[in-house]
């Protein structure tokens, strides 16, 4: 099956009787856990397109106006840091996640090829960091997120990007992903997309207390107002479950709109998100080679994106989260 990728698909695709998802998921039946080409690692991939630059986004505003010179610095100053520019996602891997009614009501939206390239990058970042390519990643995010359902969305995010990057990992040989959520809203549209497919741990922290589907769709209650040390107790006590789960591959929703001055502020400063990114780095270097993806979530404040991130990549890099 030919997504539209420039490798070819290197395992043969069978259907995964142990995963009964809405997405009808695929999956490769053979050795687990190894990445795909054998090609070293190249470090730390950064996936950005400057088509997001300049455009005044749903909910999160220009956010990334200052991040072509950041990220240019970045990469000259860091080491192993590779800054990879987005395709567009094949719209017939969109297909295979939302309906044809909701493809057909969202291409007409001016943000409709923007979504495209953002999804085009998740994928092609886990598809990277799976075939041994990347050692881990981080993709910046405009009109796509935890907010689209398979037939509807809402909320700035207007294409999957956790369903095309499940098809796309399962026809490489990924059997179990770890889902993690750390925006300040609860991650609906991802969660009615994952249902049913016991083999993704999703884990939503947002302001209910929920575990589903036989333990494996968890929804965290952090609160409305909180501290960086309280939430990142609760963030270890989940990852033990993580652990205890033991993903091929981690993706982390990362969202910044919980900081004390954004949108969503649940009054946690900027060290907090490196310091979870640095949580969660330590346990995919345990239980997964270290295969750890993040997606920029939710967040409007340019000055703590453009604080946070560059700390976050240093951290992936191996070059710790300092400024």
């Amino acid at each position: 099956m030919v997504l539209g990728f420039p490798e070819p698909i290197d395992v043969p695709i069978h259907a995964h009787p142990g995963a009964p998802s809405a997405l009808g998921v695929l999956s490769y039946n053979g050795p687990l856990g190894q990445r795909g080409s054998g090609v070293p690692a190249l470090a730390t991939g950064v996936f950005f397109h400057e088509a997001f630059v300049g455009r005044d986004w749903p909910i999160i505003g220009d956010r990334y106006r200052g991040f072509p010179s950041l990220l240019a610095d970045l990469k000259r100053s860091v080491p192993g840091v590779r800054l990879i520019k987005p395709d567009p996602v094949p719209e017939g891997l969109l297909a295979r996640v939302h309906t044809p009614g909701y493809l057909e009501r969202v291409r007409r939206a001016w943000y409709y090829e923007a979504a495209r390239l953002t999804v085009g990058g998740a994928v092609r970042a886990c598809e990277m960091v799976w075939r041994g390519e990347l050692d881990n990643a981080v993709v910046f995010l405009v009109a796509a997120g935890h907010h689209a359902h398979r037939d509807y969305a809402w909320g700035g995010t207007y294409l999957s990007c956790i369903g095309p990057v499940l098809l796309r990992l399962r026809e490489l040989g990924l059997r179990k992903l770890a889902y993690l959520d750390t925006d300040a809203h609860h991650a609906d549209g991802a969660r009615d997309i994952l249902m049913g497919d016991r083999e993704v741990l999703h884990v939503c922290f947002c302001h209910q207390d929920v575990e589903e589907d036989g333990g494996t769709k968890i929804c965290v209650d952090v609160g409305w107002s909180t501290t960086d040390e309280a939430y990142l107790g609760l963030v270890r006590e989940v990852l033990k479950k993580v652990r205890a789960f033991g993903p091929e591959m981690i993706v982390h929703f990362l969202g910044h709109d919980t900081h004390r001055e954004d949108y969503g502020s649940l009054g946690l400063s900027e060290d907090f998100f490196v310091e979870l990114a640095g949580e969660i780095n330590s346990l995919a270097q345990e239980v997964c080679d270290g295969r750890y993806v993040i997606l920029h979530g939710g967040g409007a404040n340019r000055r703590v994106a453009e604080h946070i991130w560059p700390r976050i990549i240093r951290l992936l890099a191996g070059r710790g989260g300092s400024t």
